[in-house]
């Protein structure tokens, strides 16, 4: 559909009865909103570079009250960048990166991650967990961010979220999984109103959104930007960056802001780019185009030396009509009071009831992992078990050591036993923390909840999940292999060393930014493992300088463990030669579980460190 600038477009067919029933159910959003309108946002001169390249240069508009309005440009013009800054979600400050201009919310000149809290953004990938429902998700970010008012009671809380759902045309999907590749789940027009119902539940004084079209069918982005209108009407500022809107959803929009290479060239009502681009470039749009194709195509085929007029015509212009409303403003403003009908983070126990709870049913609505987990188990298990067969004996140090190719198979399987336990844990757990990584950040950049809680309810979920790996595995072993020790006592220490290795796994992952990543790395942490384990070599024979390493190897510690429960503590020249000392047992137990809080606590602090910035 294509339209001319001063033309407005003949109903098509989003203008419907539906459609006006659709809006209707929108207004108590808008309606939800009212007591926080009047908000305007103000920037002149910001700047930022990384090193020696210029992300955004000399850049000045100013955001208003009730106005919906887009960010267009080429891929690479700094849209997504300009938005991150200004919604204090840009880490603007630090080694390599240099910022320069003024921003200020209502008035107020601050930096602008002080104002984050007040601006609600809508990240472009929708980050949710596939096994909730929209509902769920809702309800979830209600509790953690409405919780903490005092005066909100649970129905409430459930009345806020029925009434998102029904505006945001979700009623039909609420109680279905939002669903990813293996998961069947909802369309994506509705996973986006979802993610955008998430950021609604704090009632924001303004609204950011990056890319919130991209994916959806003409229809679905027709509805999500009139979502925002309604809102915006209501006195809601909203920004959002598009790429190549259609003209009826183009017209939708009250202004248009425009960048190319980090600079601005226009910034004003929608209905009048084109003239500017006309008066100032001599690009003439021509009659029944797109604006938007017009612009877009214009700025990446047209001559910098064009493109520069617009920038100059647009920097005179704003020192001229915006920069003396943005000083008005400034000097006028009111000190911005502390909102406290603002619902802050809820306690940790709210954290860590709502966190908990959500990991059961993810668990528990995704069976095939757990049947792969099991069925892993079981083939690995009957492998091990059928190399080392009956290798369990009870003898006396001598005739070990009379027999010590018996000895080493028999040591081998304690080893092999260690060694599935930590590589079992560590492979499934490495992956989980970078699958869940953009919904993490999403929502600790939401406040809603703290790292502590996160990886608290993690651990607490897999305890019952590693006891049944350790349980498993054992009774397909214990009695194949004839082993001598206490089977509870062999359960308990591979407990153990799995939840070391998934707390191994989890550091990796935190620190880690894609599953990809953390595969090819976890080698480096696991290799060293087994070879201070003692299979290959005594201890002993490792060199001097190398051999404090086993001290950091909890792999090693459990090997240790598992050989005195076999072997007891009345072999000593074997002692003597695998370097274990059985009067040191506690320490080694000690050590061990040790080695898994500090690991847990390490991989609480990587992901806060990583968290405290989005981007």
């Amino acid at each position: 559909m294509t339209m001319t600038d001063n033309e407005p477009v003949a109903p098509g067919p989003f203008h419907s009865k539906d459609l006006e029933h659709s809006t209707s159910a929108f207004r108590c959003i808008s309606e939800a909103h009212q007591g926080h309108s009047g908000s305007s946002l103000e920037w002149n001169n910001v700047t930022f570079k990384i090193g020696d390249k210029t992300i955004l240069k000399d850049c000045t508009g100013l955001l208003k009250p009730g106005e919906l309005t887009a960010v267009l440009g080429p891929s690479g013009s700094g849209k997504s960048t300009l938005m991150n800054i200004l919604g204090g979600r840009q880490r603007a400050k630090g080694k390599g990166k240099s910022f320069g201009g003024v921003v200020s919310f209502s008035g107020q000149v601050d930096e602008p991650v002080k104002f984050r809290s007040r601006i609600a953004y809508v990240m472009q990938d929708d980050s949710l967990i596939a096994t909730s429902t929209p509902r769920e998700i809702l309800e979830f970010s209600a509790k953690l961010r409405l919780g903490a008012k005092q005066d909100m009671t649970k129905e409430e809380v459930k009345d806020l979220v029925q009434d998102l759902i029904e505006s945001l045309r979700l009623t039909s999907c609420s109680e279905t999984l939002v669903g990813k590749e293996l998961i069947k789940g909802i369309s994506g027009g509705e996973r986006k109103r979802t993610s955008v119902g998430v950021e609604l539940i704090t009632k924001p004084d303004m609204i950011f959104l990056d890319e919130p079209l991209s994916g959806l069918d003409s229809y679905a982005a027709y509805i999500t930007v009139t979502v925002l209108k309604e809102l915006a009407e209501r006195g809601v500022p909203v920004m959002v960056t598009v790429h190549q809107p259609s003209s009826e959803i183009y017209q939708l929009f009250d202004n248009v802001m425009i960048l190319s290479a980090g600079e601005m060239v226009y910034y004003g009502k929608t209905s009048r780019v084109t003239q500017f681009f006309d008066k100032y470039a001599g690009l003439r749009c021509p009659p029944n185009f797109n604006p938007a194709d017009f612009v877009l195509f214009a700025l990446q085929t047209e001559p910098q030396e064009t493109i520069q007029k617009l920038v100059s015509a647009y920097a005179k212009s704003a020192e001229e009509d915006i920069v003396p409303t943005i000083n008005t403003i400034r000097q006028t403003h009111k000190e911005l009071a502390t909102d406290t009908s603002r619902p802050g983070r809820a306690s940790f126990m709210v954290q860590f009831r709502e966190l908990f709870y959500r990991e059961v049913l993810d668990t528990i609505r995704n069976p095939v992992v757990l049947i792969m987990r099991y069925m892993i188990l079981l083939v690995l298990g009957l492998m091990f078990a059928l190399i080392f067969f009956d290798v369990g004996e009870t003898q006396d140090q001598d005739y070990w050591l009379a027999n010590a190719s018996e000895f080493q198979s028999y040591f081998g399987a304690i080893v092999a036993l260690n060694i599935m336990a930590m590589m079992g844990s560590a492979q499934t757990a490495v992956l989980a923390y970078p699958a869940e990584r953009g919904i993490f950040l999403r929502e600790y950049a939401s406040n809603m909840y703290s790292a502590v809680p996160y990886v608290v309810s993690k651990t607490l979920v897999e305890l019952p999940l590693s006891f049944g790996d350790s349980l498993f595995l054992m009774i397909i072993t214990y009695w194949l292999m004839d082993l001598q020790g206490s089977f509870m006592l062999w359960v308990l220490t591979l407990w153990l060393i799995n939840l070391c290795a998934s707390s191994l796994a989890q550091v990796l992952g935190s620190a880690c930014n894609s599953a990809a990543q953390a595969i090819q790395v976890l080698p480096l942490l696991t290799v060293p493992q087994i070879l201070f384990g003692g299979i290959f070599t005594p201890i002993e024979n490792i060199p001097v300088w190398l051999r404090w390493l086993q001290y950091v190897c909890f792999l090693k510690y459990g090997v240790n463990i598992t050989y005195l429960i076999e072997f007891g503590d009345d072999f000593d020249v074997i002692n003597d030669q695998q370097n274990i000392d059985p009067d040191l047992l506690g320490l080694y137990l000690g050590v061990t579980f040790a080695l898994l809080v500090v690991m847990r606590v390490a991989a609480i602090i990587i992901l806060k460190k990583k968290a405290k910035f989005v981007f």
